[in-house]
């Protein structure tokens, strides 16, 4: 097994199909089938099924492909930094973070670091909170900014700021007051996102704490079904400010406070501590940290702050 069977057998799933990987990886095809088929053949398993529309990983094949893209990204990071030098920042940085959070720090950031270091590619990976620990831990991203992320081995965590929850209502919904008593909560239908979620597990702890229950109308793993959800007017959810604000602003959706103490979440950013970091990474670092400072402080993050 050696790297350009991985950078293949890698470009192969991505794009769905050997025809389309050869074009792609400039490779004649069949010197491509070769190369997995030793692959395979040295494994002693099968990593492609093969139909009609191209191909798809086995479950071997898709093991192979998160521990292949994790290994190809090493690579690239210790070329990265045996090359740097302090004038010429270069190379590509991933960063995650879930959907909530990239509505107001995605665009800001990748404008950021395109002015200061045009030579850095930045890629915004979204997806949801439960998946960003292990990304960063496993070096699949560069960085995340989990929520409520607790101390875990081969993780650094740096808190940087708190952000609070919001009930996320349809503007015709009428409550008796803002913010909203937690009895009254519990009997609005509600849309809230899948388990296993930080924010879904602090909304059943803070229910359990007052001794009531709510009614959970549906789930999703995402706030880009949950607030299409509540526009039309099936359920409220429970969401920070960033998920919501163009649409607050728009009149889409209503925003509505619950009662002390505010309903907090914790955002970190997490990186792996066992695995290199490029020079092109800490220069994205420092100006994530500084840009969430600036968003926050000039109130650009409305519902939050940062952390002493």
């Amino acid at each position: 097994m050696n790297l350009r069977q991985l950078k293949y057998f890698v470009k192969i799933v991505e794009v769905g199909g050997m025809t389309r990987a050869a074009q792609t990886l400039f490779v004649a095809q069949p010197a491509l089938s070769q190369q997995i088929a030793l692959l395979e053949a040295e494994l002693g398993v099968r990593l492609l099924d093969r139909h009609v529309h191209g191909v798809m990983p086995t479950a071997e094949g898709e093991l192979l492909y998160r521990h292949a893209r994790t290994i190809l990204r090493q690579v690239d990071n210790t070329r990265a930094l045996l090359m740097q030098k302090d004038e010429d920042v270069t190379g590509k940085v991933s960063i995650g973070m879930p959907s909530s959070t990239g509505r107001v720090l995605a665009l800001p950031l990748l404008q950021r670091v395109r002015d200061a270091y045009p030579g850095i590619v930045l890629e915004i990976v979204d997806v949801p909170s439960a998946d960003l620990t292990g990304l960063a831990s496993q070096g699949r991203v560069d960085m995340s900014i989990t929520p409520d992320q607790t101390p875990k081995r081969g993780l650094q965590v740096l808190p940087v700021l708190l952000e609070e929850i919001y009930v996320i209502l349809h503007p015709d919904v009428q409550v008796s007051a803002d913010p909203m008593p937690l009895a009254e909560l519990a009997q609005i239908p509600l849309i809230l996102p899948s388990l296993p979620n930080t924010l879904r597990t602090r909304v059943e702890h803070v229910f359990q704490q007052a001794r009531l229950e709510y009614k959970l109308a549906g789930e999703a793993s995402t706030s880009a079904i949950l607030i299409p959800a509540v526009k039309a007017g099936m359920a409220a959810t429970l969401l920070p400010w960033s998920a919501v604000h163009e649409d607050v602003r728009a009149g889409a959706l209503r925003l509505v406070r619950l009662p002390p103490p505010a309903f907090l979440r914790e955002l970190s950013l997490c990186t792996s501590s066992s695995l290199p970091f490029t020079q092109a990474a800490s220069k994205v670092r420092a100006i994530c940290l500084a840009l969430c400072q600036e968003l926050v402080r000039s109130g650009q993050w409305a519902g939050s702050r940062m952390v002493d």
